[in-house]
This record gives structure tokens, C-alpha cells and sequence, in this order.
């Protein structure tokens, strides 16, 4: 049988899709039953998808396990004062990993890197007055991107894995990495370790 969510050259009925250079939607939703006012208002009126120009750090996340969810973060590091300047996203998934990456975006905005890796799924929740339960899993995805993006950031400033330890310690058996089908930084450490090899 054909799966509706992943088939995007059929429009399935009564679904809400959202479809644009940064956001693809590909969870069939039922309505917006259990999405808090807050993370629908930032889902249609997001300001900060796609790459922002001069982008010197990356991140992806997702699994691929019950239909595809991703999400991608792109910022601008001021290497001087390793701080935030912009960031933006590209999303695909359901209603929430939108309102997670859209979010999370802002969240870093003008924070050290330090500073971002203090962010929680406690404060990506409040910050969207809450993801349905069952969306759960996008909290995780947000806080693990922007580990990633710190990581992408240092590795590409001549990091070794040992800097890169001490600065973003991984915690394989937490349970946002093992949410985590896909980490862009797990395949940083893997090459670093390769290499070392």
C-alpha cells in the first residue's frame, strides 16, 4: 500500500501542507488538534527559514523510521566573539519540528556558543507553549541541532576531536542523540576519529 505522507506528487485530501523553499510538510496531520496557539502562530509566521547569506555552520538531525522528519540549521558565528548572529532553517516533518526549528533559531540569536548549549527542550517547550505528545520527539531533535551546529562550527575552525570533546561532550545514551536516527555531528566525530586513525 502506498504510504499518503511521503507520496508528494499526490495531493491527499484535507490535509494541511505546507509547502516552501524551507518547509516541507509531509506528516499527514489530523487538523491541529493538541498544537498550542503560540507554535502555530510561529509555524505561519516564521521569519527565519532557509540559509542566511555567509552561513559558516550547519546541522541536520532526523530519523526516517515512520515517514521522514529533518531539520537543518544554518547560522553565522562571529569568530571573534563566537556569538550568534543570525540563524536560520530548513524543515521537513510535521507541524512542530517547524515551530522547534523556527524557535530554536531565535533562541540562538546573540548567544555564545556557550550560551546555546545551555538551551533545553524545557525552554524550546516554553517558548512554543508546548508540541503535542506524540511530537515529542522534535524537542529532542531541536536541542540536538544546535549541539550539531556548534560542533559543525568548531570542527570547521581546526577543532580536534579531543577540543571538540571538552566543548560539546556527546552523550551517546542521552536521550536526544539516541532520538536521533541522523546527526550530522555523530558523522563529524566518526570522520575526526577516522582520520586520527
Amino acid at each position: 500500500m502506498e504510504d499518503e505522507a511521503r507520496n508528494v506528487y499526490r495531493e491527499v485530501k484535507d490535509r494541511h501542507v505546507l509547502r516552501t523553499a524551507d518547509v516541507y510538510q509531509t506528516e499527514i496531520e489530523d487538523g491541529v488538534a493538541g498544537y498550542s496557539d503560540t507554535l502555530l502562530a510561529v509555524v505561519a509566521n516564521f521569519r527565519n527559514g532557509g540559509a542566511p547569506e555567509g552561513f559558516n555552520a550547519q546541522s541536520m538531525v532526523g530519523k526516517s523510521k515512520r515517514g521522514e522528519v529533518a531539520l537543518r540549521l544554518f547560522a553565522v558565528v562571529d569568530p571573534d566573539t563566537e556569538t550568534f548572529v543570525r540563524a536560520g532553517f530548513k524543515a521537513r516533518g510535521c507541524l512542530a519540528v517547524t515551530g522547534c526549528a523556527s524557535v530554536v533559531c531565535s533562541l540562538l540569536e546573540g548567544r555564545t556558543l556557550e550560551e546555546a548549549l545551555t538551551i533545553t527542550t524545557d525552554d524550546v517547550k516554553r517558548a512554543l507553549d508546548g508540541v503535542p505528545v506524540d511530537k515529542s520527539y522534535t524537542l529532542h531533535f531541536a536541542v540536538e541541532a544546535i549541539r550539531a551546529l556548534v560542533g559543525d562550527y568548531l570542527a570547521h575552525q581546526g577543532a580536534t576531536l579531543q577540543e571538540l570533546d571538552a566543548r560539546v561532550p556527546c552523550d551517546a545514551l542521552g536521550v536526544s542523540c539516541v532520538m536521533c536516527e541522523h546527526c550530522s555531528f555523530r558523522s563529524t566525530r566518526i570522520d575526526l576519529r577516522l582520520a586520527e586513525a
